[in-house]
């Protein structure tokens, strides 16, 4: 039988560290760097002190993040949102009036794909005007040009960077890898570029004909970082924030949220199925002691809760 030292030097040696030495602050976008002053401006912190997420400003009053940044219930008035390039000291800041998680998300313990894994944060004050909210991906055109294998995607979240320093605002540009069976998420990153703890609910943004950016993904969990991460689609649960919250998103002419299809097997979607890479279920086969040493990455709260 392999002795414990032997199998942690094992571990350590194929880049899995032990939970006991792991930071218990969220880490870094991997392969990315820091904004540019003033860039990104409506990707805010969502702050809970002891846990940093990010979150997207969708209407002047309203960020979208994950869900699973609001384990334990916080009060509202305890979750503090940050506009700014760095959290600490942010340009702008609120508190929430309050928050939604969505009915049917699914802990990744129970649920391989499709977590819907999506929460809502209504502003206590609305953001000035210098934070717009950014656009969505809301129609099929856009769907049918933008979203495929291979399309550039934008990363930008707040987390620890390579000096251990938290909150500062960095961007990454990867591409999307793969889609879910139902197409309702995707996975972006790889080979070192990556989101990662502490970038949870944060955007994956594409950019259309135009060159608007578009929000396109919610980030959820995925494997060990800078290995991917997969990417909850906004566009599925516009009618709940809306009727949940008070504040409505949906698109203009789609009352029933209903305009965008993303399903890979729907008729003439061909270019839609899912692309190579690892399975979803690889992540139990590939990564077994990586579960059992590491933790959970992004689907769960940081080892400090």
């Amino acid at each position: 039988m392999v002795g414990t030292g032997v199998l942690l030097g094992i571990l350590m040696a194929l880049g899995v560290t032990p939970l006991s030495d792991r930071p218990d602050t969220p880490q870094t976008i991997y392969g990315g760097e820091t904004v540019a002053p003033g860039e990104w401006p409506s990707v805010a912190a969502v702050d809970r002190s002891s846990l940093l997420c990010t979150g997207t400003l969708i209407a002047p009053n309203l960020i979208l993040t994950a869900a699973h940044c609001f384990e334990g219930a916080p009060e509202p008035g305890k979750i503090r949102i940050a506009f700014g390039d760095r959290s600490p000291d942010a340009a702008w800041e609120t508190v929430a009036e309050s928050y939604g998680v969505h009915p049917d998300f699914c802990d990744p313990d129970d649920c391989k794909a499709d977590l819907f894994d999506f929460a809502y944060v209504v502003l206590r004050d609305p953001a000035p005007a210098e934070y717009p909210p950014m656009k969505m991906m809301t129609t099929q055109d856009q769907w049918d040009d933008l979203m495929d294998i291979d399309t550039p995607v934008t990363m930008v979240g707040y987390g620890l960077n390579e000096n251990q320093l938290q909150g500062i605002k960095r961007v990454a540009e990867t591409v999307i890898t793969r889609f879910s069976d139902s197409g309702l998420e995707f996975q972006a990153g790889g080979m070192g570029v990556d989101s990662c703890q502490g970038d949870s609910g944060g955007p994956a943004f594409v950019v259309d004909g135009e060159g608007t950016p578009l929000l396109a993904g919610v980030l959820s969990r995925g494997y060990a970082c800078g290995d991917g991460g997969f990417y909850g689609i906004p566009s599925s649960v516009l009618c709940w924030v809306s009727e949940d919250s008070g504040v409505d998103v949906r698109p203009s002419g789609c009352s029933e949220c209903d305009c965008l299809n993303p399903d890979p097997d729907r008729s003439g979607c061909d270019r839609c199925t899912v692309g190579p890479g690892r399975p979803i279920d690889a992540l139990a086969v590939l990564l077994p002691l990586a579960v059992v040493f590491a933790g959970r990455r992004r689907g769960r709260y940081p080892t400090s809760q």
